[in-house]
């Protein structure tokens, strides 16, 4: 009898917010996030069993799952992973942990606080193993309603603003997405939305309509990234988002934005992605730049990390650009990279607003005598987050840039000038907080308990694994990209073919 465990990966966080939701009486907050750990972490040891069964060396899908669901309407009940799709669901179950014990002092409304995270962990882990178009849209869409109330409920003062942000960005990315879909599916004449079926249409897609299908995908992900200039509900989430939901935001709902192209652009319109790569370079370096820059003017250390995210979304999309087996599988290196330092950098900005009672630069200083073991990981995060040797960051840069250089020098050049401005404001964070003369109105702060740097510490010692030991993670994505962009060439010279 064979096992459906990524089914069980999909719905065993559904399973137990319903649970959760259905419990009768009162629920003791010790007793919610009890509940949620466990079905947290069942889900990603789940995905680590999955993980130690996969086959590194086959770039196909595996544990596949299929059956017929709407058939009159071609679509499908279809999961699968491959080395694209495997470490982001890894990173899901990791940070969904996490982010529960980052959360675990947390009293308010807990029963659905704890149901609205376990159902966002099942729409992120639905979303990296559709292979289905509808599927993946449904699962999309899913976690939009949970992450919106987390942020409205639980969110700083301007919550109610941030959530509303966000749920009409995210809204508008959706419709994109949904045109895109039901295009495709249109114009491949195949009747079935199955994302096998509709790389391999009845008919070669029309050109033009490549370019309006990649326009739309790359509009509703961009969205989601994000994208410059479509980003600016991303700070504003993040600053008024709590610590934990900061960290599934920026360390994993992102990389659905640059997984989506992947995918979908890459793997459903390769003549179009060719011709307008040069474009996702462009984009890519103003993301580097631009968002470097609104970092440095920053003086909130939640926004100023915030903005550096997405600057390093920028590294994502250059990788990708690049068409590259080195660029892409650099892409795919920093996703999981810069979910690993981006969660780490809003867990310590955090812990220093928890124990200090602000983030404002001006008002901190000195916070090395108060917070030492803080402000040791803040170092170390931070030169992760700059590209330093012997960090996951360095070795993910190093591969964009190796992919990129080759296609866009201009381009590379500078986003590889991002990494001195990321030098430049991660610096100057550390000084203004942590050096100099601590005010008197910081002196008697709470103090940092062993339980507060456990989630942290787990984060920090897989982003020094990831660089000193790359080969974890190449060895899972390298045959996946090397099939995606054998099957993006092929598709772009049959393409070109006489018809």
């Amino acid at each position: 009898m064979s096992v459906s465990w990524l089914s069980a990966i999909f719905f065993l966080p559904g399973l137990g917010a319903l649970g959760l939701a259905v419990l009768p009486g009162e629920i003791d907050h010790r007793l919610a996030r009890l509940w949620a750990l466990v079905v947290a972490g069942l889900t990603f040891a789940l995905s680590i069993l999955v993980a130690l069964r996969f086959d590194f060396t086959s770039a196909q899908q595996q544990f596949v799952e299929s059956a017929s669901w709407l058939p009159q309407l071609g679509i499908s009940y279809s999961l699968g992973v491959d080395g694209l799709s495997l470490p982001l669901v890894l990173l899901n179950g990791l940070l969904v942990v996490l982010s529960i014990l980052t959360s675990w002092q947390l009293s308010k409304r807990p029963r659905l606080y704890y149901v609205l995270v376990m159902l966002l962990m099942c729409g992120v882990n639905g979303a990296f193993m559709s292979r289905d178009a509808i599927l993946f849209f449904l699962s999309y869409e899913l976690e939009l309603i949970p992450l919106y109330f987390l942020i409205s409920i639980w969110g700083g003062k301007r919550r109610e603003y941030a959530g509303t942000k966000f749920l009409l960005y995210t809204f508008l990315s959706g419709i994109a997405l949904l045109v895109a879909f039901l295009s495709t599916y249109y114009f491949s004449g195949t009747g079935s939305f199955s994302l096998d079926v509709l790389a391999k249409p009845q008919t070669p897609y029309p050109l033009v309509f490549q370019f309006i299908a990649l326009g739309l995908i790359t509009f509703g992900f961009g969205i989601k990234m994000p994208l410059v200039p479509l980003h600016t509900w991303l700070p504003d989430a993040h600053v008024e988002a709590p610590t934990a939901v900061s960290v599934l935001l920026a360390g994993i709902l992102l990389k659905l934005g640059t997984y989506g192209i992947v995918r979908f652009g890459l793997g459903l319109f390769p003549e179009a992605a060719v011709q307008f790569a040069w474009l996702l370079s462009v984009l890519a370096a103003i993301n580097v730049i631009y968002a470097s820059l609104a970092a440095m003017a920053q003086t909130d250390m939640k926004k100023m990390v915030a903005y550096s995210s997405i600057a390093h979304m920028g590294y994502v999309v250059l990788g990708i650009a690049s068409l590259n087996v080195i660029g892409l599988g650099g892409a795919m290196f920093q996703m999981v990279s810069h979910g690993i330092i981006s969660g780490l950098l809003f867990m310590l900005v955090g812990l220093v607003y928890d124990k200090a009672g602000t983030r404002e630069l001006p008002k901190l200083g000195g916070l090395f005598a108060t917070l030492p073991v803080v402000g040791a990981f803040l170092v170390g995060a931070g030169m992760a987050n700059a590209g330093m040797p012997g960090m996951s960051g360095f070795v993910a840069e190093f591969l964009v840039f190796r992919g990129g250089i080759e296609r866009f020098p201009v381009a590379t050049v500078l986003c590889i000038f991002g990494i001195v401005l990321t030098a430049a404001y991660i610096l100057a964070m550390l000084a203004r907080a942590f050096f100099g003369k601590l005010p008197k109105t910081l002196e008697a702060m709470p103090h940092v308990t062993f339980f507060d740097m456990v989630p942290a510490t787990v984060l920090l010692i897989i982003m020094v694994g990831l660089g000193l030991f790359p080969n974890i993670m190449t060895t899972i994505v390298q045959p996946s990209v090397t099939a995606l962009v054998e099957q993006v060439q092929t598709g772009s010279a049959v393409a070109q073919l006489p018809r």
